[in-house]
């Protein structure tokens, strides 16, 4: 049976984070395995709270997973610190693990700092590289590259210079915009751009989506799909994790995983 690991927060209320790559690790038929970096206050309205892992509590937890048995993917999420983007970066490169999927998890929805910003250097310069593809959204890309994004232009500005700091490919998410009741996504895999085009649904703030997308490409590269095809599969099932969304307490909806 084919193993992905994912690197990631707790979310308390399972929108997101660890609980959520699971759920889409045993959706596409796969054994999820976890690696706690922070725990988190949340629900449906936020983050109210973080709490870190120690760095080397999660490189050991990484570690014992590691050496025990196959580990076909990676998804990275949420870290928090600048300790634990190294200590990520230490495993990876220390045990040889391949099929990195990095989500971007700079920022959550309400405005709460998810990698401290001492770490972003860190994270540009240790665990983008290692990484076979980024999945930014708007905020996130602006925030590594420096380019105001307005346009698609924009957006494959962005993904050239996601490359040149290291990116082997580039997802940018484009669920920000609605581009005449579009949503625009961009793959680029520093040759091409590919534009995924789907239609906007009118769901208001929907928790989770960046963490399941991303789980869901990790998912496809595990079962050995190369990565134009595992994008473009996670993209169709994210389509429908969002159109099928639920209203889940008084904030954001959630998807039914």
């Amino acid at each position: 049976m084919k193993k992905a690991l994912t690197i990631a927060g707790s979310d308390n209320s399972s929108g997101a984070g660890i609980q959520a790559d699971l759920k889409v690790f045993k959706e596409f038929g796969l054994f999820g395995l976890s690696a706690v970096t922070s725990l988190t206050v949340q629900n449906s309205k936020g983050v109210q709270r973080t709490q870190p892992i120690d760095s080397d509590f999660l490189y050991n937890q990484i570690k014992s997973l590691a050496e025990d048995t196959k580990i076909n993917a990676v998804k990275i999420g949420m870290i928090l610190t600048k300790e634990n983007v190294n200590a990520i970066s230490k495993a990876l490169k220390e045990f040889n693990l391949k099929n990195i999927v990095l989500d971007t998890v700079l920022k959550s929805s309400s405005g709460k700092y998810l990698l401290e910003k001492s770490g972003i250097n860190e994270f540009i310069e240790n665990l983008i590289p290692l990484s076979n593809i980024v999945t930014p959204n708007k905020l996130e890309a602006e925030e590594l590259t420096g380019i105001k994004i307005k346009t698609i232009e924009d957006m494959e500005k962005a993904c050239e210079k996601l490359y040149q700091l290291g990116a082997k490919n580039v997802y940018l998410k484009g669920g920000h915009f609605d581009f005449k009741g579009q949503v625009v996504d961009i793959f680029f895999n520093g040759k091409k751009f590919i534009h995924l085009i789907y239609p906007k649904v009118k769901v208001k703030n929907v928790h989770g989506t960046g963490c399941v997308l991303s789980s869901a490409i990790a998912s496809n590269l595990a079962l050995g799909k190369g990565l134009e095809k595992s994008v473009r599969i996670a993209r169709s099932y994210i389509q429908q994790k969002i159109e099928d969304s639920f209203k889940f307490g008084s904030g954001y909806f959630y998807m039914k995983l």
